[in-house]
C-alpha cells in the first residue's frame, strides 16, 4: 500500500479480493476485508456471528430483515468476532478526510451507502435505491477517485458479480450512510467459539421478544434518512418476527392495485435478501463447513436447509407473480404456505442449536 498526504492506494486489492462474488453485501464485504489480515471466515460464519438470522418486523410490510448495519456489527463483536467501529456520515460535516484518516489508521474500511451513489455500474443508477455495503480500498484526492471492492453486484437478471476498480469520489460521498473499519488486528475464532455464538443466536431466534427498537424507519423515508428513524416502535424478532410479518399479509387484499404490486415486490425482495433465503442458504453452508465438529447428524440439518431453501424460493416467486398478476385472492393460501415454512424453519434451527451447543462444550 502506498500512502501520500492526499491518497492511499492499495495495489494488492485486486489480488486479495475473492474472484467469486459473495451471497450478500454485508457478509461478503466483511469476508474480503478480513482476508487482507489473514483471517479466513466464511460468509455463513459471519452471518451467524452477527445474529442476522433474527430478522425484525415493526409493522411495515416493506421492511423485514436483520438489524441495522451498525447493530449487526455490534452483535458480531459481542459474539467474540472482529471489533468494528461504525460512524455515521453527516452531510455537510463528514468529508473525504474522514475516509483518508480511517484508511491510514484502520485495518480495513467498509462503506454503507445508497446504491444510487455507486455510479460505476448502470444497475445501481437505473434501479430503486437500496442500501449497499462495499469495501473501500484506496483514495486519490487529487484525481477525486476511490478504489472499491464490490463483492456482491447484482445485475438486472439477478446474477451476482464482483467489481474491483475505481469509483467517482464525489458521487460516492453523496450516498454514504455510515463508514466502518476494523479497529484492531482480527483474530480467528475456534470452532467451539463459533458454535457457541451460533447456538446463542439461534436461541434468540427461537425465543423471540417484543422490544422497543432504537428506531425503525418508515417506508417513505429516503435511503439518506435511514439514520433518523422513528423511535419507540414495537418490534418482533426471529420466529415471532417471521410470524408477525406473514400474519400481516392479509392487509394486502384491500390495497389499490399499484400498492399491491409494490408491496408484493418488496416482500419478495426482503425474503430473497437478508431473511428466509439467506437464512436457509447460510445454514446449509455453515453445516457443510463445520460437519466434522458438529457431527454426523449435521447431514440431516443440511438436507432440511436445502429443501427449505427450495420451497422458500418457489413461494417467493409465487408472491412476485401474484403481485404482477394482481391475484389478491391468493394471499390466504400464500400466508398458509409461509407459516408452514416458518414452522419447518424453526424445527431446522432447533436441531442445529442442539448440535452447536454440544460441539461448543
Amino acid at each position: 500500500m502506498e500512502t501520500r498526504q492526499d491518497s492511499v492506494v492499495d495495489y494488492g486489492a485486486e489480488e486479495v479480493a475473492n474472484a467469486l462474488p459473495g451471497k450478500h453485501c454485508v457478509y461478503s464485504s466483511l469476508r474480503t476485508s478480513l482476508r487482507r489480515y489473514g483471517v479466513n471466515m466464511a460468509e455463513s460464519e459471519l452471518f451467524m456471528l452477527c445474529g442476522s438470522m433474527c430478522a425484525e418486523y415493526g409493522g411495515d410490510l416493506k421492511r423485514f430483515g436483520p438489524e441495522k448495519y451498525p447493530e449487526q456489527l455490534q452483535e458480531m463483536a459481542a459474539s467474540g468476532g472482529p471489533v468494528i467501529r461504525v460512524e455515521p456520515w453527516v452531510a455537510g460535516v463528514s468529508d473525504e478526510t474522514n475516509l483518508l484518516q480511517v484508511l491510514t489508521s484502520g485495518y480495513g474500511t467498509m462503506l454503507h451507502t445508497s446504491s444510487t451513489a455507486l455510479t460505476y455500474h448502470d444497475v445501481y443508477v437505473k434501479n430503486y435505491p437500496r442500501g449497499h455495503v462495499i469495501e473501500l480500498c484506496g483514495l486519490d484526492l487529487q484525481e477525486r477517485t476511490a478504489q472499491v471492492n464490490d463483492s456482491f453486484l447484482l445485475d438486472s437478471s439477478g446474477h451476482a458479480m464482483t467489481y474491483v476498480g475505481s469509483a467517482r469520489l464525489d458521487d460516492l460521498m453523496q450516498g454514504i450512510i455510515e463508514y466502518a473499519w476494523l479497529v484492531e488486528q482480527p483474530a480467528p475464532l475456534s470452532p467451539s467459539e463459533m458454535h457457541a455464538a451460533c447456538a446463542h443466536h439461534i436461541r434468540q431466534y427461537l425465543t423471540g421478544h417484543e422490544a422497543i427498537w432504537r428506531g425503525v424507519p418508515t417506508s417513505n423515508e429516503s435511503e439518506s434518512q435511514t439514520g433518523k428513524a422513528v423511535t419507540g416502535k414495537q418490534v418482533k424478532r426471529g420466529d415471532e418476527g417471521y410470524r408477525a410479518f406473514v400474519g400481516d399479509f392479509h392487509l394486502l387484499a384491500d390495497m389499490e392495485d399499484q400498492d399491491f404490486r409494490t408491496y408484493c415486490h418488496e416482500i419478495y425482495y426482503n425474503l430473497r435478501l437478508g431473511s428466509a433465503l439467506h437464512l436457509t442458504d447460510y445454514t446449509a453452508d455453515y453445516c457443510l463447513l463445520h460437519q466434522a465438529t458438529l457431527g454426523p447428524q449435521t447431514q440431516h440439518v443440511i438436507e432440511l436447509a436445502q429443501a427449505l431453501y427450495a420451497d422458500w424460493h418457489k413461494l417467493n416467486l409465487h408472491i412476485y407473480k401474484t403481485g404482477l398478476q394482481l391475484r389478491k385472492h391468493r394471499m390466504p393460501e400464500i400466508t398458509e404456505r409461509a407459516l408452514h415454512l416458518i414452522e419447518r424453519q424453526r424445527h431446522m434451527l432447533e436441531e442445529l442449536m442442539i448440535l452447536a451447543e454440544k460441539a461448543a462444550e
